[in-house]
């Protein structure tokens, strides 16, 4: 069953600039750029009334619109492979993905940006791989404008492109559960005291995953790629009248998030902006009434440029 996303209405944004409590950053790095980026852009408001996912939403297109633009200023090989609505299809998604796997090298970038529909198969109908220590072994996936694709079939066009670096950036309902990584960081800190495994346990999964970039099931690992979901895995995300609430902050994050002055916005900063926005201006609001939610970001010993202001 496909969740959608809702429509809310936020208040102004306050600017300013925020302190990044809790992100280790390096203040005089340097890094190297040469190396080519490329993405695949794709963002659906207009769903076929008969297709496996139904119900419009308002500004998805425009996300990836948005996006796109953005991205294209950014340097990134974008404006062939942005397709919205009924473009968006997994044959396209296929063509897209073989046309980069066919051209990018081991050094570029590589990022897939989606706004839409996101859901959950039903248990027991394709949540083998959902194996990971607290999952609800359902599979999730996005909603192309033709077909479902699965965490696991994102999982495996990823594995196609063969650049290093590579960010998967979902703004849809339980996307979550894209990350192959049950210690993925988000906004609610993990209550040791309930775990099964007690604090010890836990620390030892995280050495595990961390440090040899294992992967309990077939989804998107963080030694694959990065990923920002928008929402947990059994979560939804929202949209305002302007963007999706997610995506409005990552735009704002190419140019504010530059939380250690050096110039280009990490994943990892641009996450945290993202973060610390949702909860501030969207949660406080709404979220006695039920509707707050946190981003996810999967987790690693590793970083990458998103942004260069």
């Amino acid at each position: 069953m496909t969740m959608i996303r809702r429509s809310s209405s936020l208040p102004s944004r306050v600017a300013g600039a925020l302190l990044a409590t809790g992100l280790a950053l390096l203040a005089s790095c340097t890094f190297d750029l040469n190396y080519d980026k490329y993405a695949i852009v794709y963002g659906i408001s207009d769903y076929p009334p008969a297709g496996p996912s139904s119900g419009d939403l308002a500004v998805a297109d425009a996300d990836a619109q948005a996006m796109r633009d953005l991205l294209a200023e950014q340097g990134f090989q974008v404006i062939p492979y942005t397709h919205t609505d009924a473009e968006a299809t997994y044959t396209q998604l296929a063509a897209d993905g073989d046309t980069i796997a066919a051209v990018a090298t081991l050094d570029d970038l590589f990022v897939f940006y989606f706004s839409g529909h996101g859901g959950q198969a039903v248990s027991g109908t394709g949540g083998g791989t959902e194996n990971t220590p607290e999952t609800d072994a359902k599979e999730e996936y996005i909603a192309l404008h033709d077909r479902d694709l699965t965490d696991d079939q994102l999982a495996d066009l990823v594995r196609t492109i063969p650049c290093a670096r590579k960010v998967i950036i979902l703004d849809a309902c339980f996307s979550g559960g894209f990350i192959s990584n049950s210690l993925e960081a988000d906004a609610i800190p993990p209550d040791y005291s309930q775990r099964p495994k007690g604090i010890f346990g836990t620390l030892g999964d995280a050495i595990y995953l961390y440090a040899n970039f294992q992967d309990y099931g077939s989804d998107i690992p963080p030694g694959e790629a990065l990923v920002i979901a928008a929402s947990g895995e059994q979560d939804y995300a929202y949209e305002t009248d302007d963007n999706g609430v997610m995506t409005g902050f990552l735009l704002e994050s190419a140019t504010k998030a530059d939380y250690n002055f050096d110039g280009y916005i990490t994943v990892s900063e641009s996450y945290f902006y993202i973060y610390r926005n949702i909860n501030k201006y969207f949660n406080r609001l709404y979220g006695p009434s039920g509707d707050a939610f946190f981003p996810h970001v999967s987790g690693g010993p590793v970083d990458y440029i998103l942004f260069t202001k």
